[in-house]
């Protein structure tokens, strides 16, 4: 019987498929005909999209080395140190004002070499930061003391971990007092997010970019006000302030030093190397994949590339002072990157007639501030924070993780009144919510939009000539299977339905995955007699990324590219509406029509909308299809959303709600056109 039942079953399958409606399945087997080559789409990882933006980072990247050339002494470096210092800061979305600390001593512990005050206070009113603050002993060194402070790396446990305790002990046995605190998401400042340490800061970031701030934004101004509160102690020396630190704490360490005149000496260790490389070297299809895409949220600053902030950037920004980079040889980040970026500074250095204030020290092992890393830090604080004192070694002591508690319950956001990260963002959207209310509003939304977005005008998006993969006729419809592509960018797969009789305006429909999703709307369209192109945009269909290059704790693959895009001053969203820009006005141009219409669906939902925004009037009709998350919705629940879909500082401008509401004489519906 199972015989004569598998029989009938092979009998009918071809009967069965006979019975599909030929248009549905000549459709679907157009949508998923591959358009582009191997080599268009980036090799078989797929990587299309990471290979363009790389081109455009290693352009920024020559730009920036190059420009070194010009700081010839010390006028010329200062020139450019007061320019680029301004971008950095307007990039990061600017600091508050200086609220009361309200710090307190919440416990004292006695170490074998130094005394340990555990310190609370309030970077931002009911913001709280826990720290640790080592002090040299009284019967050896008579205060007020030079003061280092230490941003912790990436540990789980924050302040806690060994390596910083070890470095801070260090330092208070050579007459240095040392503060360690805990950055958000880290230690005993766990913000209630998804996860900790580096996918914490993701989290926050993705939130953070849409108020026109980053991560870096919270974690600097904590760190400053740390130095506040150590400046402002009696016992020391506020003239002779250092910073230290490794890995992420490392790069705080370099942030900080960057931007903060009062840290005499510096050493970033086990961060310094390139960035541009960084993402070379986690992308590519081929060679070893040491890492996980482009650094995580706080590291990435947006537009740094366009406005020259390399890693070498961020040691000219505090050139001549005094600055030690600590490296190990078997680090993720390249040795003889870290060796090429130091000596790059250091003719600057010498220019300006400094060359013994900037040295490399190096360890061989791998990425952590071993024993040898944090004594040549340490060292070096003692040279410029000291001078002519000597250097004593000590043993490694530490407090365990219950001892290193600064709160009652291990936890700030357990304290009354405390807030978060995401409390924080949320009251800033509700402020520029009221700020878009009551400002301007009419006649201005299109040129925000394309400000924000870094949208070009239509005319000004440069597109090659569209080159058709192959044609086929079908007795309801035409195929052309074509190329399109903007130049120095994603090569644009789309398939265009061309019904013999055309009428009404052409369609262009766009997905958040892939045109092959799109085959029920070009069947009932191409059914009307509508002319329609189904089109990938960048980093979708085709040109999905198929590698392990992704952003740290990233969602989907495209979060890596948008990072990258992001610290080229751009965004995937606005990139994406360029495309459908170029897609629209070629689909119009062939068609011999004015405007079109549009669907989107999904993640080109956004991109769809600024496009529309930039030039109304290209388009007659946009209709929406499972639209993500509103912005503002983001911002207002602490919602994991995706960093593809974000743009820089949107919410000072304009909300999605906005544009849907908003849109010069383009009719939006989630129903049909």
């Amino acid at each position: 019987m199972k015989r004569l039942q598998w029989f009938l079953v092979l009998f009918l399958l071809p009967m069965l498929a006979q019975a599909v409606e030929p248009l549905d399945a000549n459709i679907i087997k157009e949508l998923r005909k591959r358009v582009l080559s191997e080599e268009e789409v980036g090799g078989k990882r797929r990587l299309a999209l990471y290979f363009a933006l790389s081109n455009q980072m290693a352009q920024a990247g020559d730009k920036i080395s190059s420009g070194y050339e010009k700081l010839v002494d010390k006028p010329s470096l200062q020139a450019w140190q007061q320019q680029v210092q301004t971008d950095f800061l307007n990039a990061l979305g600017g600091f508050p004002e200086r609220t009361d600390l309200k710090a307190r001593v919440t416990g004292t512990m006695e170490m074998k070499d130094c005394r340990v005050e555990k310190i609370l206070f309030e970077s931002r009113p009911g913001f709280y930061v826990t720290a640790l603050l080592y002090l040299p002993q009284v019967s050896r060194f008579k205060p007020p003391y030079p003061g280092v402070l230490i941003p912790c790396g990436h540990s789980q446990n924050g302040k806690a971990a060994r390596a910083y305790q070890n470095g801070a002990v260090l330092a208070a046995a050579n007459g240095i007092a040392a503060m360690i605190f805990d950055p958000i998401d880290q230690g005993e400042r766990l913000q209630g997010s998804i996860g900790t340490a580096t996918i914490g800061h993701s989290h926050v970031m993705v939130n953070a970019v849409l108020l026109g701030w980053n991560t870096a934004t919270i974690m600097i101004w904590d760190g400053m006000r740390a130095l506040d509160y150590l400046a402002g102690r009696p016992d020391v020396d506020a003239t002779r302030l250092g910073c230290m630190g490794n890995s992420g704490g490392g790069t705080l360490t370099a942030f900080h030093s960057a931007l903060d005149d009062r840290i005499v000496a510096s050493s970033p260790s086990c961060y310094i190397a390139s960035y541009q490389i960084l993402c070379e070297r986690r992308g590519p299809p081929e060679g070893p994949n040491i890492g996980f895409g482009p650094p995580e949220g706080e590291q990435s600053i947006y537009g740094q590339f366009a406005f020259g902030l390399e890693h070498s950037g961020l040691l000219m920004l505090r050139a001549t002072k005094p600055t030690c980079v600590c490296a190990a040889q078997k680090d993720i980040n390249p040795i003889n990157i870290t060796r090429q970026t130091v000596a790059e500074v250091a003719k600057v250095y010498a220019r300006c007639n400094a060359a013994e204030r900037i040295l490399l020290a190096e360890y061989e092992g791998r990425h952590a501030w071993a024993a040898p890393l944090r004594e040549a830090a340490v060292r070096w604080m003692v040279r410029w924070l000291r001078p002519g004192a000597d250097f004593v070694m000590c043993p490694d002591d530490y407090l365990s993780d219950k001892d290193a508690l600064v709160t009652p319950e291990g936890q700030v956001l357990k304290l009354p009144g405390a807030r978060s990260a995401y409390d924080l963002m949320r009251e800033e959207a509700a402020r520029l919510a009221q700020a878009r209310a009551t400002g301007p509003k009419a006649g201005d939304l299109k040129e925000k939009v394309r400000r924000a977005a870094n949208i070009r005008r239509l005319a000004e998006i440069p597109m090659n000539e569209a080159k058709e993969h192959s044609r086929q006729a079908y007795s309801q419809y035409e195929v052309r299977s074509v190329v399109l592509q903007i130049q120095d960018s994603t090569p644009l797969p789309a398939t265009l339905f061309l019904p013999p009789q055309a009428s009404g305006a052409p369609v262009l429909l766009v997905d958040g995955a892939t045109r092959t999703n799109l085959w029920k709307q070009v069947k009932t369209l191409v059914a009307s007699g509508r002319p329609v192109m189904a089109m990938d945009v960048s980093g979708t269909g085709e040109t999905i990324g198929r590698g392990r290059g992704t952003w740290t704790s990233g969602v989907v693959w495209d979060e890596g590219p948008a990072v990258m895009a992001y610290v080229l001053g751009r965004s995937l969203v606005g990139i994406r509406a360029e495309d459908i820009l170029a897609g629209a006005r070629w689909l119009a141009g062939i068609c011999g029509a004015e405007r079109v219409d549009m669907e989107a669906s999904s993640w080109a939902v956004t991109p769809a909308l600024h496009a529309a925004a930039s030039e109304p009037q290209l388009f007659r009709n946009l209709k929406i299809l499972n639209a993500p998350e509103a912005w503002e919705d983001v911002i207002a629940n602490g919602h994991r959303h995706l960093m593809s879909d974000v743009v820089h500082g949107a919410l000072r401008l304009y909300s999605i709600s906005d544009l849907k509401q908003r849109l010069d004489g383009v009719k939006i519906s989630e129903d049909g056109f």
